[in-house]
Parts: structure tokens; sequence; C-alpha cells
């Protein structure tokens, strides 16, 4: 196998397993290669990786590039960019994808800043356009209320992801790969984060957020002001949902960006989300799209929410709430 060129992924683990963002990553990583007939190599960094090389081969690597040190048992940004930096320069992959967690988004600015490539963060979507290997990346800007497209001329072509954006493949534990590992030199830096144990917390019964709630209720600019948000959000807390807000309320001050649901907040997948006056603009819809059932309510007949919601009301949200919550309870 060529280890050259290929895509990259950066390999984030949880426990000795792998991230679901990560898993989505291989996937998405996993269709790129294919169209070009390129290895998809994994770049994992830790004390102790032998579980997550299997399982990165098995959601669709060719490869993974393992660097085991003591040092790298739990996340240090300058350690780990130190560490995948001269990983990829030793392997020269031709893209490398890095998810939009916390850690990947330190890793994925030092690691730009290291190399001095581009970085595009907070891609939502990548694709080729041409015959050659230029990535076409797409991102919000102005806060979500356009889309573009970036090209980087620097290799490697580096970007950030967001979660729940891309599947990943389901697992093939028979599939094949190597594993390589590199030699780095971390020098006499030590961590500045040592993990002295984990203390597991006990679940919270009745704790209803946007990613857990089988239900969430989401409330939009049809409210009108922020006593109306509240009586969309008393509804939700009566019918056991979680509660949501589109990004207009958040713009307004009237709900923390906690509650946000869009492409620049949260993207949530309950099993029903019922949308109160939300118009549907596409920020928001990317935030929905793996929800199972969309139940939406607006005033007006041709918001954009309608063309993709499984079920739709033109009417008053507040006359809509009572009889909703009506067949609720009778469910």
């Amino acid at each position: 196998m060529d280890w050259n060129k290929g895509i990259g992924v950066y390999l984030e683990q949880v426990g000795s397993g792998l991230s679901p963002l990560t898993i989505e990553l291989l996937g998405k990583a996993r269709q790129l290669a294919d169209a070009k007939k390129l290895p998809v190599i994994g770049f994992l960094l830790t004390a102790d990786g032998a579980e997550a090389a299997k399982a990165a081969i098995a959601y669709g690597a060719d490869g993974v590039a393992l660097v085991e040190d003591g040092k790298l048992a739990a996340f240090d940004g300058a350690l780990y960019t130190k560490a995948l930096a001269q990983a990829v320069e030793q392997l020269q992959p031709g893209a490398l994808l890095i998810g939009g967690s916390p850690e990947g988004r330190e890793l994925g600015g030092r690691l730009s800043a290291q190399l001095e490539v581009g970085l595009v963060a907070d891609s939502i979507n990548v694709r080729y356009e041409g015959e050659d290997d230029t990535l076409t990346w797409i991102r919000p800007a102005y806060t979500g209320k356009l889309f573009v497209k970036i090209q980087t001329t620097t290799r490697p072509q580096l970007a950030t992801i967001s979660d729940k954006i891309f599947h990943g493949t389901p697992a093939d534990p028979n599939r094949q790969g190597e594993v390589k590992k590199l030699s780095v030199d971390l020098g006499d830096v030590s961590p500045l984060v040592k993990v002295a144990g984990f203390v597991p917390l006990a679940k919270v019964e009745g704790n209803l957020d946007l990613m857990t709630a089988d239900i969430v209720v989401g409330a939009g600019r049809g409210v009108a002001n922020q006593e109306g948000m509240q009586e969309v959000q008393a509804f939700a807390k009566r019918i056991g949902a979680g509660f949501g807000v589109s990004k207009p309320l958040v713009d307004a001050g009237w709900a923390p960006h906690d509650w946000q649901v869009g492409i620049t907040g949260k993207k949530i997948a309950p099993k029903v989300y019922i949308a109160l006056g939300i118009s549907g603009a596409i920020q928001h819809k990317l935030g929905i799209q793996d929800v199972e059932c969309i139940v939406a309510v607006n005033k007006d007949p041709d918001a954009p929410i309608f063309q993709f919601a499984h079920y739709g009301l033109v009417g008053d949200l507040f006359d809509v709430m009572p009889e909703l919550e009506k067949l609720l309870k009778k469910s």
C-alpha cells in the first residue's frame, strides 16, 4: 500500500475505542478515497493504541499511522501537535480530516500554524469538483447566513469538521489493514496535564437536554417575544420534551447559545422534533437533518420548513400547542 497522498483522518480516542465523530469522518474519508483510488490513513497518537487501531481499520481505514508514547496518555495540545506534525511530514497525506471537537479544534489550529498550511474550520461538507486532488470544502459564514466554497493551495489540505454531518460505515471486523508504528521526537517536553483517574457520575434522572431527549420542542421567531418563548418552554416541560431555539432567539438575547439548534449551534437527532414558529432556514435544517419525525407549526404556508417537515400545520403556534398537548397526553 502506498501511504503517501492518501486521505488522512485524525483518530480521536474514547477509552480504548474511537469517538463517534471519528467514525463519521472515517466514513466520509472512505467515500473520498474511493473516488480517487486513494488509501484512507488514520493518525493515532496515544500511549496504547492497539484496540483503537483495529477499530479504525474496521470502520474503513486502510492503514493506521500509530505514534505510541507514554507522554500521549492524555490530550495535550502542544505535545499532540508536535507528534502529529512529524507523522504528517513522514507520510505526506493529501488531506487530513480532524473532528471539530474541543480537542480537534485546538489541534487543527496548532497544526495549521506548525505546518504553515491553510485550515478550513467548521466544514460541513467536502467533495472533489475537478480531476486533480483539490478538495472543495463547504462551511457556514456570517453566522450561518451564507455557505461558502473554499479550496486550499497548501498540502495537506486541512480541515476541522463538525459532528452529525456525515455517516460512518458499519464496522467490518474482517477488514484487513496495516498498522505502521512511527517514531517521533517529543524532546524533553512534559505534558501540562496529567490524568490521575476517572470518577463516573451518576445519571441525572429526568434530565431532558437537547442531545438525549426523544422529543425536542424548538421555538423560533414566531414566538414574537421572550414571554412567548418561555410559554413554549413551559409546554416542552409539560410534555416531557427537551427545549431548543432557532438562531434569531439567541441573537435577540432571549436564550443562551447552548440552546441553539442548527449548524452553528447543536445538531440533534431525537425521534420527534416539534418546530414552533421556526421558518426552516438552511442553517437550522442542517442541525435537524437526522431527526426521525419533524412536526412544524407556522403561520406562513410558504415557510421553508414545510418543504422538509414530515407533518405541517399552518396556524398560530399558541392555538396549536394546547391541541398538541392533548393529543400527546392521549398517546
